[in-house]
């Protein structure tokens, strides 16, 4: 089957929630197979797949053996906000919106680093400490390995979601600081600084002076993008 709708995968989920509250699917009753859910829809079973997946990611049909796929025991409209939250989690989000969580996320990663971090953590943050340095040296912009070196600290919180969210989201910031036409020659060498004081905080278990080091390196971050906007 054919399927140009760039919506598809919105169409199976707002199907489904419409389902759900009305009451024709109720808790741990089955849902339509994808063959069924295809054909009422006119989406490719590509589609319904990856919406399915979606759902179950987040709790909200399990699939049982010898039952199939089945509606999770939450209410009708827990489900349904759930699910709208859901279909928009594919979005493109605004700048400011994504540098205000992006601090938040950052400055907590960095605390719990410092208060966490073990010998492997501190390695990987290290390397990528140092290979940034090796490219601001040379006057280049090292997105990689400035968002590697972020990672880093995500991973070495110890919180397996403030990773899963920061991970999430990094793209969209790359793909943010792609777009922006760099023409300060030693702005490299001075986010190499603002990363030096986050490691050194990390470094001597300082939660404190790690998080506001990481608070100060976002705020910075956010005016050399959105000087217009710059946090209050």
């Amino acid at each position: 089957m054919s399927d140009v709708n760039p919506d598809s995968e919105r169409i199976v989920l707002e199907h489904l929630r419409d389902q759900i509250v009305s009451g024709k699917l109720k808790a741990s009753t089955k849902l339509p197979s994808e063959r069924a859910l295809c054909q009422t829809l006119g989406v490719s079973r590509g589609y319904v797949r990856k919406a399915l997946a979606k759902l179950e990611h987040y709790g909200l049909i399990r699939t049982l053996p010898q039952r199939g796929t089945i509606v999770a025991g939450l209410g009708s409209k827990a489900i349904s906000g759930l699910i709208a939250s859901i279909g928009s989690l594919d979005e493109d989000f605004g700048p400011v919106e994504l540098f205000e969580i992006r601090a938040l996320l950052e400055t907590f990663a960095a605390r719990k680093a410092a208060e966490r971090a073990g010998a492997d953590d501190i390695t990987e943050i290290l390397k990528w400490h140092s290979e940034f340095r090796i490219r601001a040296d040379a006057g280049q912009r090292g997105l990689e390995e400035d968002h590697l070196f972020h990672l880093a600290i995500a991973r070495a919180s110890g919180n397996p979601v403030c990773l899963a969210l920061t991970s999430y989201f990094t793209p969209q910031i790359i793909s943010l600081n792609a777009d922006y036409a760099e023409s300060d020659p030693d702005r490299f060498r001075r986010t190499f600084a603002e990363h030096d004081a986050i490691v050194r905080a990390i470094l001597a278990g300082d939660p404190d002076v790690s998080a506001e080091a990481m608070r100060s390196h976002m705020e910075e971050a956010w005016k050399r993008r959105l000087p217009e906007r710059s946090p209050r």
